[in-house]
């Protein structure tokens, strides 16, 4: 049985944010394949930004970093709503553009994914932002001119925060904006 969840400590109430750029789809799935090396099981990820952004493409990065087998196609789960992938720790991927209540995410089984050991990769989850669980790792991705991409990584919680640490050690300093 889960634990209630614990009320954020005040100095991550705001989050602790990480700034990124990417220069196009390879370098922003090798920036998710970065995070999916420092990813632990139960670790939650949630993705937004707009249409064509970018968020499969981190995904796909993310597979590779998870350690799923190469050749495995990684796709967006937009009509499926959710798609596994196992690797080093399973990856659990969800879209909820498609959802109407927060209701139907119950029958998603994201959460006992990751109470199971498995990562759980949430697409749109600022459509029910009352949902998700309180210590997460949260990653806006904002498209810019032409193939640019800005990405802030956000740690809300303990656990996240301690993820985003060992992340920021590993991410390029090149790819950082001050």
């Amino acid at each position: 049985m889960r634990a209630a969840p614990q009320p954020i400590p005040e100095e991550f109430a705001q989050g602790v944010a990480c700034h990124l750029s990417s220069r196009g789809p390879a370098a922003t799935q090798r920036l998710g394949q970065i995070i999916g090396e420092t990813l632990q099981a139960g670790d939650v990820l949630l993705l937004d930004g707009p249409l064509g952004a970018g968020k499969t493409c981190l995904v796909q990065g993310l597979a590779v970093g998870l350690g799923v087998p190469p050749g495995t196609i990684v796709n967006s789960p937009s009509f499926a709503l959710v798609h596994q992938y196992e690797g080093r720790l399973w990856l659990v991927h969800a879209d909820l553009y498609r959802l109407e209540h927060p209701e139907e995410l119950s029958e998603l089984g994201l959460w006992e994914a990751a109470e199971t050991g498995g990562v759980v990769v949430i697409e749109w989850a600022s459509r029910f932002p009352g949902e998700m669980p309180r210590d997460h790792l949260a990653l806006q991705i904002v498209p810019g001119n032409g193939r640019m991409r800005e990405l802030t990584l956000r740690a809300s919680g303990p656990t996240a925060k301690a993820r985003l640490c060992a992340l920021e050690r590993k991410l390029p300093a090149e790819r950082r904006i001050k």
